[in-house]
């Protein structure tokens, strides 16, 4: 069993040059998530994770690790890996197996679900999703939105309500498959909103026929450690987009959203945090490519210049928002 005062694993970013120091036999390995091409992926690794998104800057691959010995496996379509307290898994999806993004999308979350549930991890904590195209058109309606719909449709039929919501990210890719990944435990975690933010759920029908299913974050206790997953920020103050043609003002306005999302995580769960610099990992998602520099920058003479951050080429799933961040807090949180 897991030490009380240690999280069930950690995560960290490894330089891609240091590829070579994954091993296939290692049994405290959850996962390691590569990011671009692949050619640093260790292909007899079945802990790997490849998410079609080019680095920006330095490449790095994404390191989850298990302070006990891992299970691993692939059932049900989902390839796995579980210690006694945390299930980590995958799901790659052909949306030609659905016929629109909405069906494929309903599938996959009815599978992530049911796979959770069925090994004994049934709270989701936290999902990602990069599908391609994110704001393409489909069947009268943005892919974002078909996605949106599908999600929703799958988490009604769980009877998952809006306090019972992951946090998530939903990028666009340029192409591959739809892939989800996800972290689900045994015990809930305490869904967190942003008091600068309109909740996503209760969004206005403009923004999709079915509203988005996620919360702002979550927090997991593990013990007296404790971890908050940030779920894809942007420049949102309400429920309206800001600085819509102003790259640098964007990144400004998301780090005022992530550190009034963190103040309040902090102060409402009795969290070792109190400002986004407490942040342990960071990652930004760039509409444009020709913004990253600017952007690391500004990161760079920001509060957050301390935080290991990945810069990822991804679109985000407005048409106006040019960027997306991210974050993860491994620390320590008072007993409630």
């Amino acid at each position: 069993m897991t030490h009380a005062s240690v999280s069930p694993f950690e995560v960290a970013y490894l330089p891609v040059e240091r590829a070579g120091e994954l091993r296939a036999d290692d049994e405290h390995l959850l996962a390691a998530i590569h990011y671009g091409d692949d050619r640093t992926a260790n292909s007899t690794l079945s802990a790997h994770i490849a998410v079609p998104l080019q680095p920006l800057g330095h490449a790095f691959i994404e390191v989850w690790r298990s302070h006990e010995r891992v299970t691993r496996g692939e059932r049900d379509d989902v390839t796995f890996s579980h210690n006694e307290h945390l299930l980590m898994g995958q799901i790659i999806v052909s949306e030609d197996d659905y016929g629109d993004l909405d069906a494929a999308t309903f599938a996959a979350y009815r599978r992530l679900y049911s796979f959770a549930r069925k090994q004994g991890f049934a709270h989701p904590l936290r999902v990602w999703n990069f599908l391609p195209d994110i704001n393409g058109r489909e069947t009268g309606l943005e892919r974002y939105q078909g996605f949106c719909q599908g999600r929703h449709g799958a988490l009604q039929t769980r009877a998952t309500t809006s306090q019972q919501l992951p946090a998530a990210s939903a990028i666009g890719t340029q192409g591959g498959h739809f892939v989800i990944y996800f972290i689900a435990a045994r015990e809930p975690g305490a869904q967190v909103e942003n008091p600068r933010q309109v909740s996503a759920f209760n969004y206005p029908r403009h923004y999709s026929p079915k509203s988005p299913s996620f919360s702002r974050a979550v927090v997991k206790r593990w013990g007296a450690s404790a971890h908050l997953y940030i779920s894809g920020t942007a420049s949102i103050v309400g429920h309206e987009s800001l600085h819509t043609a102003d790259t640098l003002a964007q990144v400004d306005e998301t780090l005022s959203n992530l550190d009034a999302l963190v103040r309040h995580a902090g102060s409402q769960h009795a969290l070792g945090i109190h400002s986004v610099r407490d942040l342990s990992l960071l990652k930004v998602y760039v509409r444009n490519a020709v913004d990253s520099d600017a952007i690391a920058a500004r990161f760079t003479n920001s509060t957050v210049a301390e935080i290991p951050v990945m810069i990822l080429h991804g679109d985000i799933c407005r048409g106006d928002l040019r960027l997306e961040i991210e974050g993860l807090y491994m620390g320590q949180g008072a007993a409630d």
